[in-house]
């Protein structure tokens, strides 16, 4: 059953979908459902796209990014002080 729903967007972003589901040929109602159904299949299962391998070793190395940085910034303060 489809239920009507509506939404609030950027002007500019609905210009934009209306000209890509135009040249698709598509409704920006189905777009917009094809959309969400991606997003809500795919939640969950962040690895279905990743090779094997990499699924095998994903989390093992952690992000200290911000550390990094932290230590970056440390070392070029220190180097042009």
């Amino acid at each position: 059953m489809n239920t009507k729903l509506t939404l609030r967007l950027n002007e500019d972003v609905i210009f934009r979908m209306k000209n890509y589901t135009a040249s698709r040929q598509l409704s920006l109602s189905k777009f917009t459902e094809n959309i969400f159904r991606q997003i809500l299949d795919s939640s969950g299962d962040e690895t279905q796209d990743l090779t094997p391998i990499v699924k095998k070793y994903k989390g093992i190395i952690k992000n200290n990014l911000e550390n990094e940085k932290d230590d970056l910034l440390e070392q070029l303060i220190t180097k042009h002080s």
